[in-house]
């Protein structure tokens, strides 16, 4: 009776700390979908991955770019890709896009995981919205 106890309450214990390595791992990474604004055909992905000494990686894969556009992607505190008063810093990216309408990048953002809650894709010419990813629905 002793050793089942025993068994059961290791068994316990290990599901326990499997949960909270999860809910850990969770909250150190997020992968996002990038959603077309206003019938602009651009989505994509983007990931986010909290840096251990502070800051997050952030890496985007965007389709649906018109070929040789500038375009730029900014990080915000709101859910909606939102203009809010920013600085350089916010601007994860800057690129072109290819001959098949589609950029990449990766980036290294000074904020943490937890203050980035939605990515855009913006034109860089007149920074109209073309995508948003919540980060954080």
């Amino acid at each position: 009776m002793k050793r089942t106890s025993y068994l059961l309450l290791v068994l316990a214990l290990s599901l326990f700390a499997l949960g909270i390595s999860a809910a850990v791992s969770a909250e150190h990474h997020v992968n996002a979908r990038l959603q077309p604004v206003n019938g602009s055909g651009i989505s994509g992905m983007v990931e986010l991955t909290a840096l251990p000494k502070g800051g997050t990686q952030i890496s985007g894969q965007i389709s649906g770019l018109q070929p040789g556009t500038e375009y730029l992607s900014l990080y915000y505190e709101n859910h909606t890709c939102e203009l809010e008063p920013y600085s350089q810093d916010d601007i994860i990216a800057r690129y072109t896009a290819n001959s098949a309408g589609r950029a990449t990048f990766s980036t290294k953002a000074e904020d943490d995981l937890d203050e980035i809650n939605s990515i855009s894709v913006r034109l860089a010419s007149d920074f109209s919205l073309k995508a948003c990813a919540d980060t954080h629905p």
